[in-house]
């Protein structure tokens, strides 16, 4: 029992160092939420070309988040679902660059509806195919 007590320092010193150990470890296996977009944020969105002819083709969408202030809004996670045609990120999380900037790719033979989909917020919009004329 002498020599238990004796080492009882030594014990208790372990002891923090495990507990900081685990503390680090916990904090270090966390990984941090990505930014989320506030609710007064401005979304800008650019599909070229603004109508796809008659058949369909490709049109490049292109989402910029912007604080409010117009500053850029890096690091948020976008994606992009479509009702027609594909997508060139197939649904996979996109993330905003330096200038709060991602873009992507829509090839459609059909009117499609994109919604847009950033740190919880949804936004559709439409990116038209021309009637064929007869």
């Amino acid at each position: 029992m002498v020599t238990a007590l004796r080492h009882l320092p030594s014990i208790r010193r372990a002891g923090r160092v495990g507990l900081l150990l685990g503390a680090l470890l916990a904090t270090a296996c966390h990984k941090a939420a990505p930014p989320q977009p506030p609710g007064d944020t401005l979304w800008v969105k650019v599909v070229e070309p603004k109508q796809l002819p008659a058949g369909g083709g490709e049109a490049h969408i292109l989402v910029r988040i912007q604080k409010p202030g117009g500053k850029a809004f890096p690091g948020v996670q976008v994606r992009l679902q479509t009702s027609e045609g594909t997508l060139f990120s197939a649904g996979r999380v996109l993330v905003t660059d330096g200038r709060g900037m991602t873009r992507d790719r829509l090839t459609t033979a059909k009117t499609a509806t994109i919604t847009l989909n950033a740190g919880g917020t949804r936004y559709r919009f439409p990116v038209p195919v021309e009637k064929r004329r007869r």
